[in-house]
C-alpha cells in the first residue's frame, strides 16, 4: 500500500520539518498544531503524519508532554486505519521523547512494540521508522541497535514526504551516531577496544563522506554538509594531527551558525587534544580553557564527560600531576558505564525476542480460534465459551443460512463464499457489545450472549433476519440474497451450557420449516 498525502498538506508539514531542522522546533509545533485543527478529527494519514511530526518537533522543543500526547494519537490512529507503520512511528516517537527527558525505563516498552509493528507496515513508513527507531537507541546509548536502523533507512527509496536533503541528512545520522560510539570507546582507555575504535573511525570517515557527497551543491543540506566535515575530521585527525588540525578549525567555527553548539564545543575540546599532539601547547591550552567556559552553557552530560576528559588528556600531557589521577577516576566512569550500556544491550534484545515471540503464541492462538473466511470464532473457540461459562447465565442463538448448497450448485463456491463472508458482517452489526459469534459448521453460526433477558435475545433474532433480508451478495455475473433461519436456547429454561447447541438446532429447524424468508425482489434467491 502506498501512503498519500495531499500536496497542499503535504507542504505545510514538510515546512515544519524544514523548521525543525533549521533550529526552529518551537515554530514548527505552532504550524503543526494549526494544520490539525484544519484536518478534524477524522483519521487520515494526513493526520497521522501530522500527529508524528509534531511529536518528533515537540521533542526537540523540549515539550515532552506535547510530544508524548501527540505519539499516542499518531498510534490511535495507526490503529483505526489498520496501518501499522503509524503505530510504530508514534511508539519511536513517544520512546525518544522519554528518553529526551532523561525517563530510559519508561521507553523501554515502546521501543519494543515500535520493533514489532514494524515489520508489518508499508514501506515508506518503514523507512520513516527505521530513522526514528535509530534516533531513539542514539539517545539510550544503544548504538549497536541504532546503526542498523539508520543503514535500512537508506535502502528504502519510498518516502510520503519527499524532503530535500533528507538522503544527506540519513547518512550523517551515521556518521553521527559512529562518532559518539568513537568518543565512548576513547575514554574506556582500554588498549582491547583498540580494534573497534579503528573500525568505527573508519566508519564515520565513510559515512561523513558520502553525507557531504549527497548534500553537495543542496543548499537546504548545507547543514549537514558542516556537521559530515567535522565529524569525518573528528574521527579522521589522530592518524594525521597535522594535516586536521587546520580542517578542525575551520569546521569549529561553521557548526554554531548551523546550531551544531553542542558539537562545537567538542571540536574545541578535540582542537585541544590535537594541538597537545604536535607539541602546540600553547594552543592546547587556550583551547581546553574555551572548552571549559563552554561547559556552563550546556546541559547535556554525554558533551561534559567528553570535554573534561579532553582536557585531562591535554593536561596529562603538559606534566599536570593530578591529571592523571582525574583520567584514571574518569576510565573508572567510562567503565561502569560500558558495563551499563552491555546490560542495557542485552536487557534490550531480550525484550524485542520476547515480545515477539508472545506476539506470535498469541497470533497461534488467535488463529487457531477464529474462521478464516468470516473473521469470527470457530468451533474450537465456541466450545471453549461454553466450557468455560460456569453458573452464568447464557443464550445462544444458532442461525443457518439457507439453501447455501443450492447456491454452490449453481453459482459456484465464490458467491456462496461471499454469502457466508456477509452474513459473518451482519452477525458483527447486529449483536451487543460483549456478545460472541462463531461460524460452528458450514452453514451455521452461533452467537452466545450473556444475558438473562430472553426478550433482548429474541429482538437481536429479528435484526438479523430482517438485515438478511435487505442484503444483497453481489455476484460476477448475478446478484443473490440470503434467508437465515434461527433458533434460541437459554439456560434460564433450566438447560445446561453444554445443552444449549442441540435445542437451539431443533428449533432452528423449526423454523427453516416455517417457510419464512426474503421474498424474491430480482436476481438469484437464497431462501
Amino acid at each position: 500500500m502506498t501512503i498519500s498525502i495531499p500536496p497542499a498538506h503535504a507542504g505545510r508539514i514538510t515546512t515544519a520539518l524544514a523548521l525543525v531542522r533549521t533550529g526552529a522546533p518551537d515554530e514548527a509545533v505552532a504550524s503543526l498544531k494549526a494544520l490539525l485543527r484544519d484536518l478534524g478529527r477524522a483519521p487520515s494519514h494526513v493526520r497521522a503524519a501530522t500527529e508524528y511530526v509534531l511529536a518528533y518537533a515537540a521533542t526537540e522543543d523540549g515539550s515532552t508532554g506535547q510530544a508524548t500526547r501527540a505519539a499516542a494519537a499518531c498510534q490511535a490512529i495507526g490503529t483505526a486505519l489498520e496501518e501499522p507503520g503509524w503505530v510504530a512511528l508514534g511508539c519511536a516517537a513517544r520512546a525518544t521523547a522519554l528518553l529526551g527527558d532523561g525517563r530510559p525505563a519508561e521507553a523501554v516498552g515502546d521501543l519494543v512494540r515500535a520493533e514489532y509493528e514494524l515489520e508489518q507496515a508499508t514501506d515508506g513508513l518503514r523507512s520513516w521508522g527505521h530513522g526514528h527507531l535509530g534516533r531513539a537507541y542514539e539517545l539510550f546509548g544503544l548504538f549497536e541497535l541504532a546503526v542498523p536502523h539508520y543503514e535500512e533507512t537508506l535502502a528504502f527509496t519510498e518516502d510520503p514526504l519527499p524532503l530535500p536533503g533528507s538522503r544527506a541528512h540519513d547518512a550523517l545520522n551515521l556518521a553521527r551516531v559512529s562518532y559518539h560510539w568513537v568518543k565512548e570507546l576513547e575514554m574506556v582507555g582500554d588498549p582491547a577496544c583498540d580494534d573497534d575504535l579503528v573500525e568505527r573511525r573508519g566508519a564515520v570517515v565513510s559515512w561523513a563522506e558520502r553525507a557531504m557527497g549527497l548534500a553537495d551543491g543542496d543548499p537546504s543540506a548545507a547543514g549537514a554538509q558542516a556537521l559530515a566535515r567535522y565529524l569525518r575530521a573528528a574521527a579522521a585527525w589522530p592518524a594525521d594531527p597535522a594535516r586536521w588540525i587546520g580542517e578542525l578549525h575551520r569546521c569549529r567555527s561553521t557548526l554554531g551558525s548551523y546550531g551544531y553548539e553542542t558539537f562545537e564545543r567538542e571540536a574545541t575540546a578535540l582542537l585541544a587534544v590535537a594541538h597537545v599532539e604536535v607539541g602546540e601547547t600553547a594552543e592546547a591550552q587556550r583551547a581546553a580553557r574555551l572548552a571549559l567556559i563552554s561547559l556552563s552553557e550546556n546541559g547535556d552530560l554525554n558533551t561534559q564527560r567528553y570535554v573534561r576528559w579532553a582536557t585531562l588528556r591535554v593536561a596529562e600531557a603538559m606534566g599536570y600531576p593530578s591529571a592523571s589521577a582525574g583520567l584514571g577516576y574518569g576510565r573508572s566512569i567510562a567503565w561502569a558505564w560500558r558495563d551499563q550500556h552491555r546490560s542495557d544491550l542485552a536487557m534490550m534484545r531480550a525484550a524485542i525476542g520476547g515480545y515477539e515471540r508472545s506476539r506470535a503464541h498469541d497470533d497461534a492462538v488467535r488463529a487457531a480460534r477464529e474462521d478464516p473466511l468470516t473473521g469470527l470464532g470457530n468451533r474450537r473457540a465456541f466450545d471453549e465459551w461454553i466450557q468455560s461459562a460456569g453458573d452464568e447465565a447464557l443464550n445462544l442463538i444458532l442461525v443457518d443460512v439457507d439453501e447455501l448448497k443450492r447456491l454452490n450448485d449453481t453459482h459456484g463456491h465464490v458467491l456462496g463464499d461471499r454469502a457466508l463472508q456477509l452474513v459473518g458482517v451482519l452477525i458483527e452489526q447486529n449483536i451487543r457489545s460483549g456478545d460472541r459469534a462463531a461460524r460452528v459448521g458450514g452453514d451455521e453460526f452461533a452467537v452466545v450472549l450473556a444475558t438473562e433477558d430472553t426478550a433482548e435475545v429474541e429482538l437481536v433474532m429479528d435484526r438479523l433476519q430482517l438485515a438478511a433480508a435487505a442484503a444483497v451478495v453481489p455476484g460476477d455475473a448475478v446478484d443473490c440474497r440470503v434467508g437465515l433461519s434461527v433458533g434460541m436456547a437459554s439456560t434460564t429454561e433450566g438447560l445446561a451450557a453444554d445443552e444449549l447447541l442441540a435445542v437451539a438446532d431443533r428449533r432452528m429447524y423449526v423454523d427453516k420449516r416455517s417457510g419464512r424468508g426474503p421474498e424474491p425482489t430480482g436476481g438469484a434467491v437464497v431462501a
